[in-house]
């Protein structure tokens, strides 16, 4: 049973800036992406050797919002970063920055993911020499993608009879067993699925959970582990994090655009970033 970190939503924050004096400390203090603030300020950011993240919220929860965030923090840290943007728009901040391979369309999409997986042996990462050597994929709606992998698979194939198309195979093995090679994903996913994983449930995969803007449905997909679902809350930006067998009522960091790309090449308001 995951415990529940009881506080006030009057505690927190009504918004979290990059520019204010709370959130540079935090992001100072800490050594790893930072996702929000808690109560009196108590940051709260990913752990050192954190896996896979979801974020599962329904429409305008903040999950482009936080994966922004999370995005330019890890470049910031020096990953090298797959952004996999199936609406072309969401991410257009990180095109063509150093270390970003950008990928909207879903043939690309379907092409990088084959690839990726093909090469995990080819030099293992370790994690523990720091983000520098991390490769982290950023996937804007995972659901999205996966239905575009099968309608282009079926569109281009239609004389297989595979299961499952290619590409989404590719991603569930990324999920499965990316962080043994250094692959780390964010996920953002309205519903809380798992793509190509079937029935496994979504803890297994994502250690890290962040949701928001969700009902019941949606905590017994993505968290049914937690007994007593937290309070509803309309604040954007206002969001629980389940990690650690913790739930954690949080104000995530807001980036945007423009701050999330000069934070992805270590300036922040002029001066360096943490």
């Amino acid at each position: 049973m995951t415990k529940q970190t009881a506080m006030p939503i009057q505690a927190l924050r009504s918004s979290v800036r990059l520019a204010d004096p709370h959130t540079l400390a935090a992001l100072d203090a800490s050594a790893t992406p930072l996702l929000g603030l808690a109560d009196g300020d108590r940051p709260i950011c990913l752990a050192e050797g954190a896996e896979h993240v979801l974020v599962a919220a329904g429409a305008g929860g903040g999950v482009t919002t936080l994966l922004r965030s999370l995005t330019a923090q890890a470049l910031c840290l020096g990953a090298e970063v797959d952004v996999i943007d199936p609406s072309g728009s969401a991410h257009r901040w990180a095109h063509e920055l150093p270390r970003v391979t950008y990928l909207s369309d879903i043939a690309a999409i379907h092409d990088h993911l084959q690839l990726t997986v093909a090469s995990l042996h080819d030099g293992i990462r370790s994690w523990s020499s720091g983000w520098h050597d991390r490769r982290v994929m950023v996937i804007e709606n995972s659901g999205a993608v996966a239905y575009g992998l099968r309608q282009y698979w079926m569109h281009t194939r239609p004389e297989t009879q595979l299961e499952e198309a290619p590409g989404v195979e590719a991603l569930a093995i990324l999920l499965a067993s990316g962080p043994a090679f250094g692959i780390q994903i964010f996920a953002g996913n309205p519903r809380g699925d798992i793509p190509g994983l079937g029935q496994v449930p979504a803890r297994e995969v994502f250690p890290t959970r962040v949701l928001a803007y969700g009902g019941a449905t949606l905590w017994q997909r993505v968290a049914p582990e937690v007994w007593s679902i937290p309070p509803y809350s309309v604040i954007p930006g206002r969001m629980h994090v389940v990690a650690d067998h913790t739930v954690t009522a949080m104000q995530a960091l807001y980036l945007s655009d423009d701050e999330a790309h000069a934070f992805a090449h270590g300036t922040v308001a002029g001066g360096e970033a943490a």
